[in-house]
């Protein structure tokens, strides 16, 4: 019996070593292996349970099935070409946003979205732009401001946004136009004997409000720093409302492994994107803060699945710059800009 086993097994390596140098080629003519990818990374697990999460809560994020461990966009790049933008005019409805003396942010936010939209899709007819409003509404009819961020971020996702640009407009905390300020001058005697005292006499002067220039924000995700329950609104003297709402649990695990999603994939691109935007202000003649990174998040851009910015196009409490986000002069000015940097950032992402 052993015998007979023993026999069928050498016969059986016979034949398969006989199939085997038949099956491959020379070496000469032997072809590369092809190359297997291999992902070593935890963030693709967490990604997975974090969209469980999402769906699980708040409602889907992304499409049922859709992932942001498999999605086209991982890398510091996007795979592809740019497909879809996703324009956030800042505010609307019953949320105005700040004003100046003669108009309301989430006007001119709207009529600069409107304009920028229009000159993306003549010049790029094969990118699909999506707007989270397009009329004087709070973003999908929401109730509140922080459904209505929600929203915002929900829509973009779904729409499988490859770039997310929010508009708005900035103020100080002082009033537009001019504010008084009042200044010591002396000090005065009056009363007599021992009820005779010193008391100060003020002046009162009105100061033009200077503050002006543009700003893109973006978010700055940082796995080691917790998220903080608000921002402060009045931190160099900006407010950008609605942006700033806490409309998310950020020390919650789907919000963390978004956050380091983010730090992965589309930090660099953000930073790319924001920094030519104020170049193109600087080109127009405009003053630039330039970008800044915000530690704790902006609400819009924390649970953006994609390059995101906040822009800042001016100061509404800044009289002449008031004016010019008002024309429709300046909004087409901006609009241009705005398209003029995007024009720059796909050049930039096509060399990659």
């Amino acid at each position: 019996m052993i015998g007979k086993t023993t026999t069928l097994l050498l016969l059986c390596g016979i034949a398969v070593g006989l199939v085997s140098y038949r099956t491959i080629p020379p070496l000469g003519k032997m072809q590369k292996p092809p190359q297997i990818r291999t992902i070593h990374d935890p963030l693709e697990a967490q990604a997975q349970a974090c969209e469980r999460a999402l769906a699980s809560g708040k409602g889907e994020v992304l499409p049922q099935g859709q992932s942001l461990a498999d999605d086209r966009r991982i890398g510091k790049f996007p795979a592809g070409p740019i497909r879809t933008i996703i324009i956030d005019p800042g505010h609307g409805g019953f949320d105005p946003g700040c004003h100046g003396l003669i108009a309301k942010e989430k006007d001119i936010a709207l009529a600069i979205s409107l304009k920028l939209g229009k000159a993306l899709q003549q010049a790029y007819p094969g990118i699909r732009i999506v707007y989270t409003r397009t009329t004087d509404i709070m973003p999908g009819n929401k109730p509140t401001v922080k459904e209505g961020i929600w929203y915002r971020a929900e829509l973009a996702n779904r729409e499988k946004g490859d770039l997310f640009i929010c508009i708005h407009c900035n103020s100080t905390v002082q009033p537009a136009g001019s504010y008084p300020v009042k200044h010591l001058i002396h000090y005065k005697l009056v009363g007599r004997g021992h009820k005779k005292r010193s008391i100060p006499v003020y002046a009162t002067t009105w100061v033009k409000n200077m503050v002006h220039g543009t700003t893109t924000y973006i978010w700055r995700a940082d796995r080691n720093v917790k998220k903080g329950n608000a921002i402060d609104e009045l931190r160099n003297g900006e407010n950008m409302g609605d942006s700033t709402g806490e409309a998310y649990d950020m020390s919650s695990p789907e919000a963390m492994m978004r956050a380091q999603l983010y730090e992965k994939k589309y930090f660099a691109n953000s930073a790319l994107f924001g920094t030519l935007v104020q170049k193109e202000f600087v080109k127009a003649g405009r003053r630039s803060s330039g970008v800044e990174q915000r530690d704790i998040g902006i609400g819009v851009l924390e649970a953006t699945g994609m390059p995101s910015v906040l822009i800042e196009t001016g100061y509404l409490t800044n009289r002449e710059e008031e004016r010019y986000l008002a024309s429709n002069k300046g909004q087409t000015e901006v609009a241009r800009n705005i398209a003029s940097a995007f024009k720059a950032y796909r050049d930039r992402l096509a060399q990659e």
